[in-house]
């Protein structure tokens, strides 16, 4: 009887430390983790393929267990766009010339939504109702339009219009290289097709290129537009 007890207490043991080993030491999901899983799946299927359904396969959990970290599918979105944002200076608008500025804020701005292109449709589309942050960088930049002569009720057309260049210039990130270039119609279209071969020989980066000509262009017909 002794040592069938004893036994029974080995084995009562070991059953309890394979327990403890196979038991995580730290949570399954986190917040961070739910953000990563989230612009993988975008980068993966779109943003008609992002759904909270498929994030948990994604993350081999059930919906629910998302639930306990993120209120729902628009506050995981408003979290996506608040990392992304995190990586834009904005610190232009408090020391440079107001065109300077732009240009410089336009570039950060681009190369952070460049880097998850796809996600674009679904961080530039929803409200920013919950995100202080970008009310933060609205309020300096409108700040900074007043003082420099600009109406307020022309501050916001402004803001919108050099925004939707910008966005506009961060999808050039999906297009293909030379996806302008007229293959089989050179013949049918010679003028355009001298143009694009000239583009092309002024080397670079031309989508860039493109992105400062344009917004100087625009930062400056909207300040004349603006003032005038």
């Amino acid at each position: 009887m002794t040592d069938v007890s004893h036994n029974g207490g080995r084995e009562d043991g070991a059953m309890a430390e394979q327990r403890r080993v196979g038991r995580p030491s730290t949570a399954v999901l986190s917040s961070e983790r739910i953000v990563e899983a989230a612009f993988g799946l975008v980068r993966a299927r779109g943003a008609r393929g992002f759904t909270m359904t498929a994030l948990a396969e994604d993350l081999g959990v059930r919906p629910s267990a998302i639930y306990h970290h993120v209120p729902g599918r628009d506050a995981l979105i408003g979290r996506m766009r608040r990392r992304v944002s995190a990586s834009i200076d904005r610190t232009p608008f408090e020391h440079e010339p107001i065109v300077d500025a732009f240009v410089a804020w336009g570039r950060s701005y681009r190369a952070a939504f460049a880097s998850t292109p796809e996600s674009i449709v679904l961080l530039a589309t929803l409200p920013i109702d919950a995100d202080l942050e970008s009310f933060d960088e609205y309020e300096l930049i409108t700040r900074r339009l007043v003082s420099e002569g600009w109406p307020i009720e022309r501050t916001l057309d402004t803001i919108v219009a050099i925004e939707s260049f910008i966005l506009g210039s961060a999808l050039d990130a999906l297009a293909p290289a030379g996806n302008m270039r007229p293959g089989a119609y050179a013949d049918a279209v010679p003028t355009f097709a001298r143009a694009e071969m000239a583009r092309d020989a002024a080397g670079g980066d031309s989508a860039a290129r493109t992105f400062e000509i344009g917004l100087r262009a625009l930062v400056a017909g909207l300040r004349e537009w603006a003032l005038g």
